[in-house]
Parts: C-alpha cells; sequence; structure tokens
C-alpha cells in the first residue's frame, strides 16, 4: 500500500472515532524473523510495520489504538491496524502522522463456529 487514498476510522480514548475521508496512506509491513527455541522448536515472527497518515494532527491522537482502513478504489476492502507501542511510539513527521501498527484479521461473529 503506497500513497493510495482512503477512508479511515481511527479509534481512540475518545468516545467518538476520528473519521477521515480520501486522505493519503503508506503502509510498510514489519520484517519478518526466525525465532529459535531452546527447545529446538521455531516460528516466524512478525514484527510491526508504519502506517502513514497524511493529516493534520487532531485531539488524542497520540491515544490511538485501533484504525480501520478501506481503500478508496476499492469500497469491499477493509483493513484493520493494532496500534502498537511495544518498540515506538506514534509520531508526527511534517505532514504525516506515522503509527507503528500490526494488521488484524477481523472475523465476524458466529454463535455456530
Amino acid at each position: 500500500m503506497d500513497h493510495n487514498k482512503a477512508g479511515i476510522v481511527i479509534h481512540n480514548e475518545n468516545v467518538e472515532p476520528e473519521q477521515l475521508t480520501d486522505v493519503q496512506f503508506h503502509f510498510a509491513p514489519g520484517e519478518r524473523s526466525l525465532y529459535a527455541g531452546a527447545d529446538n522448536t521455531g516460528a516466524i515472527v512478525q514484527r510491526a510495520g508504519w502506517l502513514g497518515i497524511r493529516t493534520a494532527p487532531f485531539s488524542n491522537w497520540l491515544g490511538s489504538f485501533l484504525i480501520e482502513l478501506r481503500p478508496s478504489n476499492d469500497l469491499r476492502t477493509e483493513h484493520m491496524f493494532e496500534v502498537t507501542r511495544s518498540f515506538h511510539e506514534p509520531l508526527l513527521d511534517g505532514e504525516w502522522l506515522w503509527f507503528p501498527v500490526k494488521p488484524v484479521v477481523v472475523t465476524a461473529y458466529s454463535d455456530h463456529d
């Protein structure tokens, strides 16, 4: 995802989420690394990436915890990101707000599963 436009909903500690329409964004996924355990087990670890949104800072943007993104060119697709703070904090760089994020997989709840 690179400098496309999207409708974005940013959930933060405010009661009402911040809703942005037709704003530029850039997503850079985090790197993957191999984890090797002491018991000879292994796994691939996905590190947090960065989601940049070209907009002015809004009330409590540093308290954001979940971002919904719907690309303007494909309204049937929606991406969700969890804002992580393990190693980095959200930051302002010029006209861009940058959030350390991990993609979230969302599935519909069903009583039948």
